[in-house]
């Protein structure tokens, strides 16, 4: 009788989302740094904008200009099936923070419970994950309705320019910590990387 390999093939067949995930995110670096090369005018004499510059500068733009946060903005809140998934994997993304509890250097910790809004006070993160009154039928209470987005179970900060600078400030720290080598390879840090990944994928296309 043949030997069965399923379990060996299935285990080869995983996806790792590492390699991918720098790839896409030196795709988004070239385009912000293209995109946005104005900011090497407020830079005298030979120092160019640093990163940090250009993540800050795509936080706080919630222009046309910046495609990033104009398709985060649309898919958040996005009818049908491309909308349910990016909120689902926005919830997702939370779980796999909560569990991988990572501690960067320049912040506290990844978490959407504690996002970092605005480096500057970077200090005074902000909790993005609501839990709205919730009534019998399931439906929000009016009170808190204008307040939240509901993404598959739990609710989110209806506050699109908070959420949008919280995760990406999430987003570019994981890619530090892997780029650094200060990720461990193991499954609940291979998840965020997976969610960044796929959340960042969205917003780049």
């Amino acid at each position: 009788m043949p030997t069965d390999y399923k379990k060996e093939w299935i285990e080869k067949s995983a996806i790792d989302y590492f390699s991918p995930f720098i790839s896409l995110w030196l795709a988004c670096n070239s385009w912000y740094m293209s995109h946005y090369s104005d900011l090497n005018d407020n830079h005298t004499g030979s120092n160019a904008a640093s990163d940090r510059d250009f993540i800050n500068k795509l936080k706080e733009d919630t222009s046309g200009r910046n495609h990033l946060y104009t398709k985060f903005s649309e898919s958040i809140e996005k009818i049908g099936k491309d909308g349910i998934a990016f909120r689902t994997d926005i919830e997702l993304l939370h779980y796999a923070l909560e569990r991988a509890n990572l501690q960067p250097d320049r912040i506290g910790r990844c978490s959407l419970c504690s996002a970092v809004v605005e480096y500057q006070d970077k200090d005074n993160p902000v909790n993005l994950i609501k839990t709205p009154k919730i009534k019998q039928d399931g439906s929000v209470y009016s009170d808190d309705e204008a307040d939240v987005i509901k993404l598959d179970q739990i609710y989110i900060s209806s506050n699109l320019q908070h959420c949008f600078a919280g995760m990406l400030e999430v987003i570019y720290q994981v890619r530090n910590m892997l780029v650094h080598g200060k990720l461990n390879p193991d499954k609940d840090e291979h998840d965020v990387v997976k969610y960044c990944y796929r959340i960042l994928w969205e917003l780049m296309n």
